[in-house]
């Protein structure tokens, strides 16, 4: 039988993690950064079976207006061998509806091919379900004769002949780092967070942060910000201003996180994440093709969750009829 129960100790509940290499966004620090930056607290729950851990879950908790209580979202979840992924994630479930009293769970795990079965429902995602993956398991020569491209090869190799350096980054490189980010994600239209909060990210990821940049003569070119258990190196963030493009500054990067990715024993290394655009183009030069894990999955707790998601969908569809008539009104 089955027994779940709290974990209140960050040594206890990483070890866990390590145990069964799981995701990065499942330790203790992605919990801790999330309730100091938002509207999220974090609960660890062990399930053990005769005494024995057999996987856990940290789980993310939002209140939600009245009368829908809260939310629970596992990102990455839960932690245990794929084997038992369905009984450990219901397990789960049944201490949130009786701990939390929320509407819902979700819950989004690295895994392929796996039928969650009854009670688990289709849900609109937060992570990406397409992604990209590189084998971390073989010797390092072996993973870089297998990028998929030779010009990503052909670019890591000319980016170190012209003189491009990677190292880790360290507090004094945010700035430049994040007056980067913000020109890349100018260019490239994707929304950022306040400052702010990676300068909140350095410290609360001390452990399983990895952040590297690459320079030039002493110019920041490029940076990447990836987090790393032994189960997944796993891409937050990153940047390059056009300098270090015309340099390939970007592709001895993240060769260079690959490699410290599989130092720390990381498993796998993940992309986070392809759409259709020229950053998925580029994260697929590394890999000869997408993974899809199995998505994201709702967990009804109570009558609560049909009307609460009926009341999501109501709003969203107003903002985008606000934001379609407010289009309109430009031209």
């Amino acid at each position: 039988m089955l027994a779940v129960e709290e974990i209140h100790e960050i040594r206890q509940w990483n070890d866990l993690v390590e145990r069964w290499h799981g995701h990065p966004l499942q330790s203790w620090q992605w919990g801790e950064l999330k309730a100091q930056t938002g509207p999220w607290t974090a609960r660890r729950i062990v399930v053990s079976e005769d005494g024995t851990p057999v996987g856990g879950m940290q789980v993310l908790i939002r209140d939600m207006p009245w009368p829908f209580n809260a939310i629970c979202y596992a990102p990455r979840g839960p932690v245990c061998d794929d084997a038992r992924l369905v009984e450990i994630a219901n397990a789960c479930a049944q201490w949130c509806k009786t701990n939390v009293k929320a509407a819902s769970l979700k819950i989004d795990p690295a895994v392929e091919g796996i039928d969650l079965g009854d009670g688990w429902k289709p849900s609109e995602h937060v992570l990406l379900d397409k992604t990209a993956i590189i084998d971390l398991t073989d010797d390092e020569e072996t993973i870089f004769k297998n990028l998929h491209s030779k010009k990503a090869r052909q670019y890591i190799r000319k980016a170190g002949r012209d003189g491009v350096v990677c190292r880790p980054a360290t507090r004094e490189d945010l700035e430049p780092l994040l007056k980067i980010y913000h020109e890349t994600a100018a260019k490239d239209g994707f929304p950022l967070h306040a400052d702010e909060f990676y300068h909140a990210a350095f410290d609360a990821l001390d452990g399983i942060n990895q952040v590297f940049v690459a320079e030039h003569d002493g110019a920041m070119l490029s940076f990447l910000w990836n987090a790393t258990t032994s189960g997944t190196a796993f891409e937050l963030w990153g940047g390059v201003n056009d300098e270090g493009k015309r340099l390939r500054a970007n592709y001895l990067l993240k060769w260079t996180a690959i490699q410290a990715a599989k130092q720390r024993g990381a498993r796998i290394y993940d992309l986070n994440g392809l759409l259709n655009d020229g950053i998925s183009d580029f994260k697929l030069m590394f890999v000869n093709g997408p993974t899809v894990w199995i998505g994201s999955f709702d967990y009804p707790l109570n009558v609560k969750y049909a009307a609460m998601n009926a009341l999501i969908a109501l709003r969203r569809a107003l903002r985008a009829l606000r934001a379609g008539k407010s289009a309109s009104g430009r031209h």
